[in-house]
């Protein structure tokens, strides 16, 4: 079977999409052999930053030479993405091979398709040799399948409300989730500004040694540069200024720094800055070309209230600094389980105009839905439009070259922004 075929049939063998639980997905991984897949394994939990924090990371021991290997989910236009090694993403060939390891061993045991997911990328990156792998939770933490693995270091990059039907309804619960990826007796790192003290309990019932962003580690934002700082085993606070501006968010880079620090890995500033600079990962406030119409675009997989703060946070400085004259033009559409009425709150006072789409998931909400719930909520809207395609369309037709067009709410309509604008440079 080709790549397509077995992800047709990871997604149609167990009757459910999602199904928490370690037990299938241990008993699998026993029969594959699967040890661990690395000497140095890091695993990254979180509502999110968790994509950012894995490719900074990567982008920096890698730019320091060690050999490192990542799994991640989702995946924005191909799944393969989901499995990085040395950089680049593994073949179809390696993931068919691998599916077929999996099938071979299950036996009766009927794995979900994130399982299959998890497994392939275990298996894969240990066969792949690496000095480091980096592991991204999919779902929470505690029962998700990543969990099987202990790690040397664990990351959990922020705490918000997503996911509520399988990890709890408030804060506090969803972080108990995340702190299931924690250790006895090994680093943690929590770059969640405000946590739950329920995190903070469950890291000291577990015996973690965690530190917090704000209180052991933090950062101050300069014009062209930002300063790092961190606290000492022995309590003396130490400053690192003037570093390079990242690719990626600075709460982010404040995490991956403290992680470095945790770490017992040597890396060079040059490596450090080219890490900072090129981190491998699209979809994040990612700006687009579109020659043929002229317009200033830009993606991101926002789908939740607090991701859509930090998005908000970004679009307030670019007008600052004068980086956007016109105006802000949101290309949206979202799954149907999301806090649409949070996500338009924390980005309302950022845009000017929101034009409403669905794309074709069965999980989306329909663009009627979703164009009935912004107006509610006093949004000036376009639409709604049947597809992210025709979305795009009135956009270029009204934008002027001063606006900036932003596609987000779901990682999938940042895929079909991704496709849509590769199409038109192909004309």
């Amino acid at each position: 079977m080709d790549l397509s075929a077995w992800l047709e049939r990871t997604q149609a063998l167990h009757p459910h999409e999602i199904e928490l639980g370690l037990h299938r997905v241990r008993e699998v991984s026993a029969r594959l052999g699967l040890s661990r897949p690395a000497p140095l394994v890091i695993t990254v939990a979180g509502t999110n930053g968790k994509g950012s924090t894995v490719a900074m990371l990567a982008s920096i021991l890698s730019a320091a030479g060690y050999r490192v290997g990542s799994y991640t989910s989702p995946h924005i236009l191909r799944y393969n993405e989901r499995v990085c090694i040395a950089q680049e993403t593994v073949s179809d060939e390696a993931l068919c091979a691998g599916f077929a390891k999996i099938d071979a061993v299950r036996g009766d045991i009927s794995i979900t398709y994130f399982e299959y997911s998890t497994l392939v990328g275990l298996l894969l990156l240990e066969e792949a040799e690496l000095d480091v792998a980096i592991l991204e939770v999919g779902l929470g933490g505690r029962l998700d399948a990543v969990n099987i693995v202990d790690a040397d270091l664990s990351i959990v990059t922020s705490i918000g409300l997503d996911h509520q039907d399988w990890l709890g309804d408030t804060r506090e619960l969803i972080a108990i989730e995340k702190a299931g990826i924690l250790r006895a007796g090994m680093p943690a790192i929590c770059g969640d500004l405000d946590p739950p003290q329920s995190l903070r309990d469950e890291a000291v019932r577990i015996g973690a040694t965690m530190v917090y962003q704000g209180q052991d580690y933090g950062f101050q934002e300069g014009a062209d540069t930002w300063d790092w700082w961190h606290k000492s085993a022995a309590g003396e606070t130490q400053h690192h200024k003037g570093l390079p501006m990242p690719g990626l968010d600075l709460l982010n880079a404040a995490t991956v720094l403290e992680a470095l620090q945790q770490l017992p890995v040597q890396f060079s500033p040059a490596a450090l800055e080219e890490g900072l600079r090129h981190p491998k990962i699209e979809g994040r406030y990612q700006a687009l070309e579109d020659v043929q119409h002229g317009l200033s675009l830009r993606v991101d997989v926002a789908h939740n209230p607090h991701a859509a703060n930090l998005l908000a946070q970004k679009l307030h400085r670019a007008r600052a600094k004068g980086e956007i004259k016109g105006k802000i033009r949101v290309i949206l559409a979202m799954m149907n389980d999301k806090d649409h009425a949070g996500f338009y709150t924390a980005l309302e006072s950022e845009v000017d105009i929101w034009y409403i789409a669905a794309f074709s998931e069965p999980r989306c909400l329909s663009a009627e839905k979703l164009h009935e719930i912004l107006c509610r909520n006093g949004a000036t809207t376009s639409g709604p439009f049947s597809s992210i395609a025709a979305a795009y369309a009135r956009v270029c037709a009204d934008a002027s070259t001063d606006d900036l067009v932003l596609a987000t709410g779901s990682f999938v309509t940042v895929a079909d922004t991704l496709s849509l604008v590769a199409q038109e440079r192909t004309r």
